[in-house]
């Protein structure tokens, strides 16, 4: 299977560890690589290594009046850290949808039917004890 072009290091490791024939499966590893590729951009722009276009100018008018240039002008900033949230959540989101069907999903046993999530954790605190 080809590798596809344009992942990074992190997306390279993912995309070799996780891929395999299906093609819907590859398809989520393949977002699961960039993101995780985004993450790092991202983390590198948090650091101050990278670089990234923060800043966004919009002219909103501007007025001539006799000897003067009068010009409205819109400035928006970008939220680096709320970006990286996100791509985080999406990360962990594709990841655990990708787990669905590998081993250690499998080996989780659904709980019984009619049991309350208090009667859950009531059950796991006693078999720690």
């Amino acid at each position: 299977m080809d590798v596809p072009a344009g992942l990074g290091e992190r997306g390279l490791a993912l995309w070799a560890a996780m891929s395999g024939n299906d093609v819907a499966r590859n398809a989520l590893v393949l977002e699961c690589a960039r993101l995780a590729d985004r993450l790092d951009e991202l983390d590198n722009i948090i650091q101050g290594k990278g670089v990234l276009n923060l800043m966004q100018f919009r002219v909103i008018d501007s007025l001539v009046s006799d000897d003067s240039l009068d010009i409205n002008v819109e400035v928006k900033f970008q939220n680096v850290f709320s970006e990286a949230r996100q791509q985080a959540t999406a990360l962990a989101i594709i990841l655990a949808k990708l787990a669905v069907g590998s081993d250690a999903a499998q080996k989780h046993v659904p709980a019984a039917e009619n049991v309350t999530p208090l009667d859950r954790i009531k059950a796991r605190g006693l078999k720690k004890a």
